[in-house]
């Protein structure tokens, strides 16, 4: 294992190391912390980031950069490179990402994983190349607010030359074990496509319209609706200033409880979206809460609401508590909540809170609506989107998306990665697939190929597909259905990912589902327990390489269009090497062992 040796300073807070726990190449370095007054951390300068104002425990190291080519980072999406020291530092707490590290090599290999125990409070993290020595400068950074308490602190060091992703896996276990709350339950149906109303209609829903759209969807084999902002307001000006009341505008819902029962009858669940800590300027409640706000943004026309306030919290929980027993709904899209956070004009605690720091508070609000609403509905359905997608966040929701990437496949492709590796039960969802009305069927499955591996959302105008359009949403709709097992649950591996993860595959009980998205590499097989494999071009091109076992394969090849059409099959035997295929662009394989 190699040598390691943590550096610590800390600002109004006795630190002790009381225990160092190390074995299988993974060490865990446990602190206990107190407050103490005396204790008077040196002013430091960090990237840009001054310590000494308040309670902080600073831990630093370096580490042997040899063999590294990368980091990761749960919110680091296309920028996996490594940085220099002088780089601002990541920053962490409940409501945004998740306090770890991986540094990788070019085997795909974990080199380090350092992780935190700590996922609520305010961290900031920094891995940095030091240009002196190649080493890696890494600064752990625990922000505690005014007045400090004693707890405790666990840093996971993980040597262990796995695949990155082996070890990523095992972090999201660690933290499971740790926390004092389980992971909130996944429903079957958070593993079924959804249709989002956000991309296809934004703000401009009308009851009827939207009914002939969920008709369509029902058919195509999609099993929920998620109604998007623009359901409370009669404005389709995208702002948040008429958020807060939260009753369905009239004029495009006059019964929402009938909109809600129809949905229903078509065999699909509900989600209704809510912006939690907007206030808008123009609500009836404004009044109300302009003096409990985080935070007032006046280009947005809204206020960030103070959750340390119990007023605010027990507004939020029975506002989503009587929406639920008075509309029959089946869950949430609860949005921003990486919202809740200190602004420079965030008032400081007064005697009404009953929290000193923000992220408790959120803590206690986001506990306290998934409690409360799991009484209404024990399958109930609450998503969160990227970042907020820590590991305290698997607690309070059963559903991560990945955030607005509008047509944008590959970061689509990307962050649905980077979810699955750290999300361990928890739903992992797409953004909302669309795409231009002219846009080729070919390109159409290319996207839908690059959310593959996730739980589809599509929000595209159903009604006004081409035929070859939609035929190509239907096919791999069936598809994502059919090997959800496989596709949602299995073996998940990821290949690359300083290349945005050019190769990705899931296995289970004999089913490889193998997707390429760069049509020169060479793909492999699986040798051992595969009955059923599944190659899909996620590519342009209309070939893929394949590496055949030495002996000769027995068995069928079918090769299918983007439409799901059948354009060859034939046997497999007498492929051996590596072959050149005609798989078409957006088409896949299916290769059926005797």
């Amino acid at each position: 294992m190699n040598h390691f040796i943590m550096e610590e300073n800390n600002n109004r807070l006795r630190l002790n190391c009381i225990s160092r726990q190390i074995s299988h190449e993974v060490a865990e370095y446990q602190y206990e912390y107190t407050p103490d007054p005396s204790v008077t951390g040196e002013m430091e300068q960090i990237a840009q980031l001054p310590l000494a104002d308040h309670p902080f425990i600073h831990l630093h190291t370096f580490i042997d950069g040899s063999g590294i080519i990368g980091q990761w980072r749960p919110d680091s999406g296309m920028r996996k490179q490594l940085i220099g020291d002088w780089a601002s530092p990541s920053e962490v707490n409940l409501s945004h990402s998740a306090p770890v590290v991986c540094f990788f090599d070019g085997a795909d290999r974990n080199v380090l994983t350092v992780a935190v125990s700590e996922s609520s409070r305010d961290i900031h993290l920094l891995a940095g190349v030091h240009e002196e020595t190649g080493e890696m400068n890494l600064h752990i950074i625990v922000h505690l607010s005014e007045p400090a308490a004693a707890g405790h602190l666990t840093v996971r060091l993980d040597f262990r030359r796995l695949p990155f992703y082996r070890t990523l896996r095992d972090l999201s276990a660690w933290w499971d074990a740790l926390l004092p709350d389980a992971p909130m339950e996944v429903p079957s149906c958070a593993r079924l496509p959804m249709y989002s109303t956000w991309y296809s209609y934004h703000q401009d829903m009308q009851d009827e319209i939207m009914l002939k759209e969920y008709q369509e969807a029902a058919r195509m084999g999609m099993r929920a609706v998620i109604i998007d902002d623009g359901w409370q307001t009669a404005d389709n000006n995208r702002g948040y200033g008429f958020c807060g009341d939260w009753n369905p505008e009239p004029g495009k819902f006059p019964d929402f409880a009938r909109h809600v029962r129809q949905i229903h009858q078509l065999g699909m669940k509900c989600m209704i979206w809510y912006s939690v800590p907007f206030m808008g300027e123009y609500s009836e409640m404004w009044n109300t809460f302009k003096d409990m706000l985080l935070h007032h943004d006046p280009v947005l026309h809204t206020g960030i609401l103070d959750p340390r306030y119990p007023q605010v919290r027990e507004y939020l929980i029975s506002t989503y508590q009587k929406a639920a027993g008075e509309w029959g709904l089946d869950g949430f899209k609860l949005d921003f909540i990486d919202s809740f956070r200190s602004y420079p004009d965030t008032p400081a605690w007064n005697e009404e809170m009953d929290f000193h720091e923000i992220q408790d508070a959120v803590y206690c609000l986001m506990l306290g609506i998934s409690q409360t609403l799991k009484k209404e509905n024990p399958e109930l359905l609450i998503e969160f989107r990227q970042n907020y997608i820590g590991p305290q966040m698997r607690r309070f929701g059963n559903i991560f998306r990945v955030g607005d990437c509008p047509m944008s496949g590959i970061t689509n492709r990307v962050a649905i990665t980077d979810l699955r590796l750290l999300s361990g039960s928890t739903a992992v969802h797409s953004d909302m697939l669309m795409w231009p009305a002219q846009e080729s069927p070919e390109n159409v499955a290319i996207q839908l190929i690059n959310c593959i591996f996730a739980t589809l959302q599509i929000s595209v105008r159903l009604a006004v597909l081409s035929e070859r359009q939609k035929k190509t949403l239907e096919h791999y709709l069936r598809f994502s259905i059919a090997y959800r097992d496989v596709l949602l649950t299995g073996s998940f591996q990821a290949k690359n990912p300083l290349t945005q993860y050019p190769l990705l595959s899931a296995s289970k009980n004999g089913v490889h589902i193998c997707a390429s998205y760069d049509n020169l590499q060479v793909l492999e097989i699986p040798k051992d327990d595969c009955r059923e494999y599944w190659l899909l071009n996620g590519t342009t091109a209309d070939a893929l390489y394949l590496e055949f076992p030495s002996e000769s394969s027995a068995g069928l090849l079918t090769v299918y269009d983007c439409c799901g059409e059948t354009v060859l099959r034939q046997p497999a035997s007498g492929l051996v090497g590596i072959q050149k295929l005609a798989v078409p662009s957006g088409g896949s394989l299916k290769l059926t062992k005797e």
